[in-house]
């Protein structure tokens, strides 16, 4: 391990994949893509239930095996709890979204081709046979939107494939995979020529009035035994309750990670090493990297009260180390991680907190989440605004069945992030994958109310409204007032001491949106958005109005929020 090189990451990997593959295992599965319809059906359905889902997963960690969600929504007591019509048709959708683990006869077609293709209502084509299941569907995602940037209207043109499987006990596997054209909205061309990058996406080719790129989701899985499985690929993690989050979040290309899961009584313990990329600019040429090490404990205490420990690790070894490429004694995966930063005497990144989650009188949900990156109590008891004391705090309160009015619910947030928060001496190892910040898309330095609005009128239409203002202090060219986590905390503008949030050039960002989706098939919506957004800033170049409205239609992939 002495001559390890920025290769060892993977190598590594493989060998603990082969060696836990060999391992006699139980009937594999994949995971549900965060971010899609399921993800609220699931938060209603425990807090109507009164009871966290302890045997089937962990909420906060948003690692849904469909196995998991097909016996969870089979043996859910509907004899107990008051549910709606609405809330029997999602329950069906989770059935016929996940039909490879369910033997309910619903989730077959009644309108077959040729008893070959779409034999599943939620599958163009499947196969289902002796140590061996295959799930094929066509992706497309077609929208259009009155905003223009450049002159010219958004769109989006994305056509892709996903497959899913598994063969024989031991692995499973997954892979979406897409060719996109994209015509950005006017706030993210704007970001994109000032910032040289586009949320979710890696390396992007700008063609005239457009630009191209891939986006490719794919990993394998494993079982250990009963208790444990592994995910190896390229993907993404969001840990949280909230619709932001400042562990991990999702507003960023996938990344090379290996996820082991460990869910036993109460517990739900979770490892993430990851290979993250930090280019400088958008060139044709192999881009530089750093490492990420994440473990979360995820603890139910009674039925209804929930709290997470996190600690996650930021490293680049480069030629000023000995030792170069992945450092492996992150890879253990239960030591307390900043006993081997200090141990190395590294400058390492460090980032802990905890999240926190109860859920009473089976209509709320009150949430949050508090990190730290520094901190130093007395300096923080002096109120003297010095720069190192460096969190951010999230408290949320959902609300579901309104006033009685069925599937009518609410939610409301507030997230808060001091300056500095995530920033390294070393910026080569901040909290960002292709230089987009890996937790909250602000980064850092502000202040934020979300209010969201979700009505199901009708079984196949979703209303959703959502309000969204922020202030924050913006970085201009050669200035760092504590936004930007890309940036060393070396150079501040703003000193040691009078630091608070919002310094720097003042903004305010307000948004407003509703959103109509109607699924007239198994995972097909046809979208239609009115849309607001606004920014008013003590330096014009900051400042920006617009409203749009867009249409479009979706198939087996889920709703992009570009909420910046």
């Amino acid at each position: 391990m002495t001559n390890s090189n920025p290769n060892q990451f993977a190598k590594l990997i493989a060998v603990l994949m082969l060696s836990f593959w060999v391992n006699n295992a139980l009937a594999q599965h994949t995971y549900i893509p965060y971010g899609g319809a399921s993800n609220h059906i699931l938060d209603r359905l425990e807090i109507k239930s009164g009871e966290f889902a302890n045997d089937y997963f962990h909420s906060t960690t948003k690692s849904y095996r469909r196995m998991a969600i097909a016996t969870y929504v089979d043996s859910f007591p509907v004899n107990k709890v008051g549910l709606s019509g609405q809330d029997y048709f999602n329950m069906s959708y989770l059935i016929n979204d996940n039909f490879e683990w369910s033997s309910s006869e619903q989730t077959k077609s009644q309108h077959s081709f040729r008893n070959t293709l779409y034999t599943r209502k939620a599958a163009f084509y499947s196969a289902q046979v002796k140590d061996f299941n295959l799930v094929v569907n066509p992706v497309l995602y077609y929208q259009v939107s009155s905003d223009t940037y450049k002159g010219k209207a958004s769109l989006l043109n994305n056509r892709g494939i996903e497959i899913r499987g598994n063969v024989g006990q031991n692995i499973g596997f997954y892979t979406q995979v897409s060719d996109e054209i994209y015509r950005p909205q006017s706030w993210v061309g704007e970001n994109l020529q000032r910032d040289s990058t586009l949320p979710y996406t890696n390396f992007i080719k700008e063609s005239p009035g457009q630009l191209n790129y891939f986006l490719s989701s794919a990993y394998v899985t494993g079982s250990l035994n009963k208790y444990m499985d592994l995910q190896f690929g390229h993907v993404k993690n969001f840990i949280g309750d909230g619709y932001r989050t400042f562990v991990l979040g999702d507003m960023h290309p996938e990344y090379l990670t290996l996820r082991l899961n460990t869910r036993i009584w109460k517990m739900n313990y979770t490892n993430i090493w990851s290979e993250l990329r930090n280019p400088q600019n958008n060139v044709y040429q192999i881009q530089p990297r750093h490492y990420m090490a994440t473990h979360m404990l995820s603890l139910n205490l009674g039925k209804n009260f929930n709290i997470g420990m996190f600690e996650t690790i930021l490293f680049k070894r480069d030629s000023g180390y000995t030792n170069t490429g992945f450092e492996p004694n992150y890879l253990n995966p239960i030591i307390f991680y900043k006993s081997i930063e200090n141990g190395l005497n590294s400058t390492d990144k460090a980032i802990i907190g905890v999240t926190y989650k109860y859920n009473f009188k089976k209509h709320f949900q009150w949430y949050g989440q508090m990190v730290i990156s520094e901190f130093v109590l007395k300096e923080l008891l002096a109120r003297n605004g010095w720069w190192g004391n460096k969190y951010a705090l999230q408290t949320g309160l959902k609300y579901i069945d309104v006033a009685g009015i069925q599937n009518f619910d609410l939610q409301g947030e507030v997230n808060i992030s001091r300056p500095f928060m995530y920033t390294s001496y070393n910026a080569a190892q901040s909290f960002d994958n292709f230089r987009q910040p890996m937790a909250h898309p602000l980064g850092a330095n502000f202040y934020e109310a979300i209010g969201i609005v979700r009505y199901q009128p009708y079984n196949r239409l979703n209303i959703t409204g959502k309000l969204l203002f922020a202030l924050y202090g913006n970085d201009t060219n050669g200035s760092n007032f504590g936004k930007d986590i890309r940036l060393s905390y070396r150079y501040k503008s703003s000193g040691d001491y009078g630091n608070y949030i919002g310094q720097g050039i003042e903004t305010k960002l307000l948004m407003a949106d509703v959103l109509a989706s109607y699924m007239p098939m198994h995972n097909l919506y046809l979208d239609a958005k009115l849309g607001f957004r606004s920014t008013r800033s003590e330096l014009s170049l900051f400042n920006s109005t617009t409203a749009y409205i867009s249409l479009g239609i979706r198939l087996n992939i889920n709703y992009r929020n570009y909420d910046f």
